[in-house]
This record gives C-alpha cells, structure tokens and sequence, in this order.
C-alpha cells in the first residue's frame, strides 16, 4: 500500500493527483465524516454529503488561484485551532449533528487542498509532511509505552500519556531538522524546520484527539472498516489531516 501511494505521489501529474487524493479524502473520507457527525451511511443525506464534497472539491480545484488558496488554508488553520478548544470540553456538541459535518467538511476541503498544492509544487514536501508526522507518532508510542505517567487526555484518548506526547514532539523536532539536510526540495534550514516540526506534532496532537473524541461521541471505534485492521481513511488521517494546512502555511511564508 506504501509503495502504490509512494508511487500515485511522484508519478501522477498534479490534476491526476488531485482527482485521486479527491476521490480518497473528500468521497469515501467525506462518507466516514458524515458518519462521524452522526448520518447512518445508507441515508440518502449521507450520500448527498459526499456529492456535496466532491462538488466543492471540484470548485475549488477549477476555481483556485494562489490567493484564494492561501486564504482557504488560512482558514482552514483557524477552523483548527477553534476546534482544538474543543478538547478542553469534551462534553461539547455531543448532539450538534451538523456544526460536526460543517467542521469535518471543512478540515478535508483544506487538507486535500493543503495536500494537492504541495504534490503540485514537490513530493517531497509531502513525503516530509509525512515524515514529521510518523516520527512524531513513533516518538509517542516509545516514550509513551517506557516511561507512562499521567494520561494526556483520559476522558478523550485514555492510551495517550504526557510523556508520550513529550517523547513525540522531540522526536519531530530532531527529525524534521535532519531530514531537510538530506531530501530534495526541503523547503527550510534545520532551524526553521525544527520549529516547523514542533508545531506540527503539536497540531497532529490535537488532530488525533479531536477525531477520537467524536467517535467517543458517536459510540464508535473506527470511522469505517475500509482499511481492514486499521479502520478508515479518518483513522489513519486524523494526525497528518490536521498538520497538512499549517504546513503548507510554513512553506507558503517561510519556504526558501
């Protein structure tokens, strides 16, 4: 599966990609999210939900320009940064059926734009958006599972520990330094990109909370079993979903 993505990122010419990433993200991602949000999958409205994805999708790839993509990832970054205030009360919009399906529409219409603009200008900016990500989560899983400690967040995420999150954004930044010496196109110095690194892991923190929280809404453990043993597109694009605006931002503004 690696190797078919690896190969559809550094193969497939920028309107290919974004047909498929669109397909994947806002088609059967825009289905678990209406799921998610609380539609039952053989309702007709949760199928108008993905036309509807799948419609603004194509909009804004056909209406695009460089400013009216900045300012959508801008807003996308906000969008994020709102819900992140989510987690502080858990208990929040446990009924707001639609304020979730706005909020998920609009975090995979940014992703998925945030996604196609860096394939369009490198893969290996998106291959080191994915990198910064998975160092992050493996530095959570060691740290998390040596030392343990007091929970991150045990009402919303009951497995995650401070020191996990703490062994996660040390890894990112240690990683993100490095790896911008060796990849082609690296968009920052090791300085730039350490901080880069730190953010994101921060935002990719956040990402897998909120996602957990509204299936801990919702009563459910996976957002589809399309993915068979590791759930759905939203189970595996939680992190890296909520990293890729905020990113694409940090090359936009601070990218040599």
């Amino acid at each position: 599966m690696a190797v078919i993505g690896l190969g559809i990122l550094f193969v497939s010419p920028p309107p290919v990609f974004a047909a498929l990433a669109g397909i994947v993200l806002l088609g059967l991602g825009g289905r678990e999210a209406g799921r998610l949000a609380g539609l039952e999958p053989e309702q007709w409205a949760a199928w108008a939900f993905t036309a509807a994805m799948l419609l603004v999708g194509l909009a804004v790839y056909l209406l695009r320009t460089p400013a009216t993509t900045t300012t959508l990832l801008v807003l996308g970054a906000v969008l994020w940064l709102a819900l992140l205030c989510w987690l502080g009360r858990p208990q929040f919009g446990a009924r707001l059926w639609l304020l979730k399906l706005l909020a998920l529409a609009g975090i995979l219409i940014c992703a998925w734009l945030a996604l196609i603009t860096l394939q369009a200008a490198s893969p290996w900016l998106v291959l080191l958006v994915v990198l910064i990500i998975a160092a992050a989560d493996i530095g959570a899983y060691f740290s998390g599972r040596a030392i343990g400690g007091a929970k991150l967040a045990p009402s919303i995420s009951p497995g995650k520990t401070r020191a996990g999150a703490i062994g996660g954004l040390m890894a990112a930044t240690v990683i993100t330094a490095l790896a911008v010496t060796i990849l082609p196109d690296a968009p920052f110095g090791p300085l730039i990109a350490g901080a880069v690194g730190l953010g994101l892991a921060l935002v990719s923190i956040g990402g897998d909370l909120l996602i957990s929280l509204l299936k801990r809404q919702r009563g459910i453990k996976d957002t589809s079993t399309l993915l068979p043993g590791h759930g759905g597109i939203l189970d595996r694009f939680d992190s890296l979903g909520a990293a890729l605006p905020f990113f694409a931002l940090a090359w936009l503004f601070l990218g040599q």
